[in-house]
């Protein structure tokens, strides 16, 4: 009672009678997946070392501003109190 038989000889018998793949079709086949992987990672990479460069020298050139705004106020105070000593009246 096997109904189904004739129908799988059939497709058996498609399947077995394809033709040969193309030598450039059956490379991007197989390797089409890999590339794609590599190259993905090789951007998300680039892109995590270019985010922490650029955090790096927001970080430095702040640090720089912070350090010449302490000098300012420092070089300020020190006018000020120069000013008071020689008797002229600053306005704090």
């Amino acid at each position: 009672m096997r109904h189904s038989s004739p129908i799988i000889r059939q497709l058996r018998f498609y399947s077995a009678a394809q033709k040969p793949v193309s030598p450039h079709i059956g490379f991007y086949k197989t390797f089409s997946r890999p590339i794609a992987k590599v190259l993905l990672m090789a951007t998300f990479t680039y892109q995590v070392a270019y985010w922490g460069w650029v955090k790096l020298e927001k970080d430095e050139e702040k640090a720089g501003r912070n350090a010449e705004i302490k000098a300012l106020e420092v070089e300020l105070q020190n006018l000020i109190k120069m000013a008071e000593d020689a008797g002229i009246k600053v306005k704090s």
